[in-house]
């Protein structure tokens, strides 16, 4: 498994759907995971540390894993089937027995960022679905990052809304 060092988001211009992106620790390698716009905005908030008001379903998650006994370790990208990721999240419980529960990643990047848990990808999915990160010079990533401060979930989901529309009306 190799060592995730960064976690950063973005848009797909093509598709208008947002990408987490996941710098692979010691390279200039990023696995692009695309994502759903609820978790995007939560993702979006949690980069730009905005306190939340009430608690959200990861911060639920968090609560009852805690009023458990158990702890989160760690997150686990282990496998890429039919264009789909699939993570675990990973505990100890009370007797320091792990226990492996199976997740979606968006969810357990989510976790990772909101406790502070380490992110493992497998080796195989860094070497299939990685792509070199140099073509983000300093310029682009100051853009990229003023569009992580300016990101508007409201907009990302009319932007959904309307591209589902004109499907709809598309295949009438």
């Amino acid at each position: 498994m190799k060592k995730v060092s960064n976690v950063t988001m973005g848009i797909d211009k093509v598709s208008n759907s947002p990408i987490v992106f996941l710098k692979v620790e010691d390279t200039n390698v990023v696995v692009p995971i695309w994502i759903g716009p609820c978790e995007a905005g939560v993702l979006a908030l949690i980069l730009r540390n905005e306190d939340f008001e009430r608690p959200l379903t990861h911060d639920l998650i968090g609560n009852i894993i805690e009023q458990l006994n158990a702890k989160p370790i760690k997150i686990e990208i282990d496998q890429f089937k039919q264009d789909i990721y699939y993570a675990k999240l990973v505990l100890k419980d009370s007797d320091s027995k792990e226990i492996y529960i199976d997740a979606r990643p968006s969810d357990c990047i989510i976790l990772s960022l909101k406790n502070n848990l380490p992110i493992y990808i497998e080796e195989k999915i860094v070497t299939e679905h990685g792509i070199e990160a140099s073509f983000i010079n300093t310029e682009e990533e100051s853009e990229f990052r003023q569009d992580i401060e300016n990101f508007d979930i409201d907009e990302l989901r009319r932007k959904f809304e309307n591209k589902n529309k004109d499907e709809n009306e598309d295949d009438e």
